[in-house]
């Protein structure tokens, strides 16, 4: 820096060191987040965003790709409300820059325009929050910008100036008076633009310090998962013509908190909403989906104030269990993703069964599950450590999908001997009583190796029997030759489908006729309880309620109990059992 010039090296690591001193606040940030919902995650929304500055921008030859590859990365890395608002502050400031420096007078051009672009993307801005601060800056830049001895100066008491406006703010919203916090937003901007003036004063470098497991305060009362009106933060990265006006006039119906960012190649969409899967239905009619990104606000809520486990169980959306077993269990599920004709959906979020077996019917090409990232399950895994002393993860079956491998390498990546993955070789609701169980065991206390040891042995007392409608998916998805599936057309063929002990899926009766295979499931089912009893069991199925309801009458004559929950399947499931398929998992009891 020369007088009042930032010149491109020193710009570049002022904003790095500003990301660097808001990554090292993450959990402050997380503990005063009251606004728009007290779903406790700006510190790790805005991390994320700084994390991506760090990791994917760069200096480049001149000043004007140097700010451009910052913006992308912001962008790309942007989650949560404050994320994408101030993605959308980023890119304003580093757009229509030619010179290869900034001086004080188009320091406060650019933060002008960052403020406008970051207002413009929120559909109904609210004053004591981020945007008002962003606001403040450039004002108070203008107002002192004939008033300094020296630039320092000049950004010293500018840096001063809106630290006394972020406490202001306290007063500004009913809710952070309440609480007697500031927008967890508006601070993280503040601790950005703090540590952006002090490196361009002194060019130190800001240290990334590791005291995000530190609790600074006790702001336990300020959560509360019942305010949470829509229960989903959700993110789509899309490419689209349309306007950002256009697409929040769209969809603003879906839900609240909406904020629409853009630059040249994409466009960020976050929305609170509790039907994701229509969000993304709808979107997808007017633009090409890059990426999505769902979270569970009500279950990020609960994951920060667990108090009563110290083992968490994670299983994958395979695992067939009721939503109302998964929130009263403390159940995380990771969601399987599958591929229709490039566009990537999550089984369970972001697609229903109904629209999926649509999708079908219009899909170039049958769809296709994807394995689970790795990168994404090590953050899982981080995620869930904070709050857990140990994981158990129960996969579907390793000879149905990559996942358990996927699982294994994340684990062996970290090191750990606190995580245990436990191939289940199971899938669908029978994977879902085991789960169900496994949980029931925490509950009650059951130690980690006592627990280990406890679900490898249930895995073998439990079964499942499918009765599919139709073969056509399978002979799309290659699960059984063409020419079998035409022959079964013919002679109506309806197998039961069953999974063999070493996880492998089998067809356990080749029954002709719907009627017929309906009641062989019964009779299967009658004969084992005969033989060894019915500890437990549940029904799925998929966009069958009405047989769902017939097989857990017919069930209940038998054992005289109730099923532990019938529940629509996986979507993965749908998309091989087809239609109209119906299954019962069920754990054997003690052999009479």
């Amino acid at each position: 820096m020369i007088n009042n010039i930032i010149y491109k090296n020193n710009l570049y690591n002022a904003i790095i060191n500003g990301a660097k001193a808001v990554i090292n606040q993450e959990r402050y940030l997380n503990e005063i987040n009251v606004f728009p919902v007290k779903d406790a995650d700006t510190g790790s929304n805005m991390t994320s965003l700084m994390k991506s500055i760090l990791d994917r921008s760069k200096i480049e030859e001149t000043l004007k790709d140097t700010l451009e590859s910052i913006s992308n990365a912001a962008l790309i890395g942007s989650k949560g409300n404050s994320g994408i608002i101030f993605s959308q502050f980023i890119y304003g400031f580093t757009k229509d820059i030619n010179d290869e420096y900034i001086d004080d007078i188009n320091l406060v051009k650019q933060l002008e325009k960052g403020y406008n672009y970051a207002y413009k993307a929120i559909d109904k801005p609210v004053e004591g929050t981020m945007i008002t601060l962003m606001r403040s800056l450039y004002e108070i830049l203008s107002i002192k910008k004939h008033t300094y001895n020296s630039f320092e100066d000049y950004l010293i008491k500018t840096n001063e100036a809106l630290k006394t406006e972020l406490n202001l703010t306290t007063n500004q919203l009913q809710i952070l008076k309440k609480y007697n916090v500031v927008d967890a937003g508006a601070l993280a901007f503040v601790i950005f633009i703090d540590g952006f003036i002090n490196s361009v004063i002194n060019k130190e470098e800001v240290k990334i310090e590791n005291n995000n497991n530190e609790i600074i305060n006790n702001y336990d009362d300020l959560h509360n998962h019942d305010e949470i009106n829509y229960r989903y933060c959700t993110e789509v990265l899309i490419e689209t013509k349309l306007s950002n006006e256009d697409l929040k006039s769209k969809i603003n119906k879906f839900g609240d908190s909406l904020v629409v960012g853009s630059n040249e190649q994409f466009t960020k969409i976050h929305i609170h909403t509790s039907k994701p899967s229509l969000l993304i239905e709808e979107v997808s009619k007017y633009a090409k989906i890059v990426t999505t990104k769902v979270d569970d606000m009500i279950n990020q809520y609960r994951i920060s104030k667990n108090k009563n486990n110290d083992i968490c169980i994670l299983t994958d959306s395979i695992a067939d269990i009721s939503k109302s077993i998964i929130d009263e269990m403390g159940i995380q599920v990771f969601p399987i993703s599958i591929n229709v004709d490039g566009t990537i959906y999550y089984d369970k979020t972001t697609i229903k069964n109904n629209q999926l077996l649509k999708l079908i019917l219009k899909s170039e090409t049958f769809p296709k599950t994807s394995s689970p990232n790795t990168l994404t399950v090590i953050e899982v895994f981080e995620y869930l450590k904070k709050y857990f002393k140990k994981i158990i993860v129960i996969t579907v079956s390793s000879k149905m999908s990559s996942t358990y491998n996927v699982f294994k390498n994340a684990k062996a990546y970290l090191k750990t001997e606190k995580i245990e993955i436990i191939d289940s070789k199971l899938n669908s609701v029978s994977q879902g009583l085991l789960v169900l169980d496994a949980s029931k065991q925490i509950e009650k206390k059951v130690s980690f190796e006592d627990l280990v040891n406890n679900i490898n042995r249930t895995i073998n007392d439990i079964n499942i029997l499918v009765r599919v409608k139709s073969l056509d998916n399978m002979v799309k998805g290659g699960r059984i030759s063409k020419g079998l599936g035409r022959i079964g057309k013919l002679i109506n063929l309806n197998p039961i489908v069953s999974i063999d002990s070493e996880g492998t899926g089998i067809v356990s009766s080749k029954v002709i006729g719907k009627k017929n295979s309906f009641n062989k499931i019964i009779k299967e089912f009658k004969k084992t309880y005969k033989k060894y009893g019915i500890r437990s069991y549940a029904i799925t199925h998929v966009n069958n309620v009405k047989e769902a309801e017939k097989l857990k009458v017919a069930l209940i004559k038998i054992t005289n109990h109730k099923p532990e929950y019938v529940t629509e399947a996986s979507s993965v499931i749908a998309l091989n059992a087809g239609d109209g398929a119906v299954a019962v998992g069920f754990i054997k009891g003690v052999r009479k």
